[in-house]
């Protein structure tokens, strides 16, 4: 029973099988009692009309009124006359019955009597020196409830069954779209995440919604996950070809001075393991930042890149980690440095939840085959490790904010970061542009 109730089908059925018993067996009672009521009033209207046909016939000798009680008595099944007389009582079967309280009463004061007991209807008019009338046992009233049941428990329960299977089977048409809506989604491949169609029925278009919002999250997650790995799988092998590079090298003068010795060459040796040096320490500081933990604390932008030496235009207020972004600003003045050119200026630009801060040198610009890649690891111009501007955008992503790259009459790199207004969580996303 368990296993039935845990299934929607199960489910229905069981409500409906108790709707219909509980809408059953009330009617079945009801109209029984009714029958029952309305025999027994229809049995007591035709005693009373004929007793008092009988009384307006004129008066009688108690013998004839016996007779004729009797012939009306067999008329209704078999009951009872009685014919009052003073204190005396004349019946038209042995046995009599026992005339029930208030009957004598009645006839004595002039009035009609009818009423039931001990299972039988009494009806007796006034007459003169007494009274006159008939009982009629109600059996007959009482077995149509009997019958009644007994139809409605036969004929009854065949329509009920009748009614049940026809139930059923629109239930199970009715719930013909969700068994099909099971079958595609048992049918699909793992890979297959497209939307599932519109349904035809309007209930199961909620449903169907939240399968296509969720199937969607998954492929978007999918993605991610793809471009996260292939992203790892171009960062190794960027980093085995930068690290394969100055490791020939460094082979190469090892050789050199393994025959004899050799100022140049142990003087590119060197050169060589202090560039191996420069490219680890890049890639363990690159591998820290993006586990790192932010402590975050509202930073005037405008005095933190003064203390640097760098003119600002503009303000902003913005929460961030002094020490990342300290990591981060320092590693721009390097780039600038190395392939751009100094002084370099603060551009301070207010943008919806954040603030872009711009870093501008005084160089020529990035090439245009640079920029669309100037941000991801290895990405260099010649010189240099390639993870000064990836190291960058690892900052602004710790922070929930982004990076970006433009020629603005110079080389510009901006990061984008949250207001000291937002309270939000390390590494959490701010607003459309985060």
């Amino acid at each position: 029973m368990a296993t039935a109730f845990s299934s929607l089908r199960g489910r229905l059925f069981a409500l409906l099988f108790l709707a219909l018993l509980l809408l059953a067996l009330p009617l079945a009672f009801l109209s029984a009692q009714e029958a029952r009521r309305a025999a027994s009033e229809d049995l007591r209207r035709a005693l009373y009309t004929r007793l008092y046909l009988l009384r307006e016939e004129g008066p009688r000798e108690a013998e004839a009124l016996l007779l004729e009680l009797f012939r009306l008595a067999q008329v209704y099944g078999g009951g009872t006359g009685f014919v009052v007389r003073g204190e005396g009582v004349a019946f038209t079967e042995e046995p009599p019955p026992p005339l029930p309280p208030g009957l004598r009463e009645a006839l004595a004061a002039g009035r009609a009597y009818q009423g039931v007991w001990q299972g039988a209807l009494y009806v007796a008019l006034p007459g003169a020196g007494g009274g006159f009338g008939l009982t009629v046992p109600l059996e007959g009233a009482a077995g149509l409830g009997r019958r009644l049941l007994l139809l409605y428990a036969t004929w009854g329960g065949g329509v009920f069954l009748l009614v049940f299977l026809l139930a059923a089977l629109g239930f199970a048409w009715a719930l013909r779209p969700l068994s099909a809506l099971a079958r595609s989604l048992a049918a699909r491949s793992p890979q297959d995440l497209s939307p599932l169609p519109e349904p035809r029925v309007a209930e199961l278009k909620p449903v169907v919604e939240a399968l296509n919002g969720l199937l969607a999250r998954v492929e978007g997650l999918l993605g991610e996950l793809g471009e996260k790995e292939a992203a790892a799988r171009r960062f190794a092998r960027h980093a085995s070809h930068e690290l394969r590079t100055p490791l020939t090298a460094l082979k190469g003068y090892l050789e050199v001075l393994r025959r004899a010795p050799e100022p140049r060459a142990l003087e590119g040796a060197w050169r060589q393991a202090e560039r191996m040096e420069r490219l680890l320490q890049g890639l363990l500081r690159l591998s820290r930042l993006e586990a790192a933990h932010l402590r975050p604390e509202p930073l005037d932008l405008r005095a933190f890149l003064a203390e640097r030496g760098v003119a600002v235009e503009g303000e902003g207020v913005v929460l961030a980690d002094p020490e990342l972004l300290a990591l981060a600003v320092e590693n721009v003045l390097e780039n600038a440095r190395r392939h751009g050119s100094p002084p370099v200026r603060a551009q301070l630009l207010p943008e919806g939840e954040g603030v872009w801060l711009w870093l501008v040198d005084s160089g020529p610009g990035f090439p245009q085959d640079l920029l669309p890649r100037a941000l991801e690891p290895f990405v260099h111009g010649g010189e240099g490790t390639g993870l000064g501007l990836a190291l960058v955008a690892a900052v602004a992503r710790v922070h929930g904010g982004k990076a970006a790259v433009a020629n603005r009459a110079g080389a510009a790199v901006g990061l984008y970061l949250p207001l000291a207004s937002l309270k939000l969580s390390p590494g959490a996303p701010f607003g459309g542009e985060g």
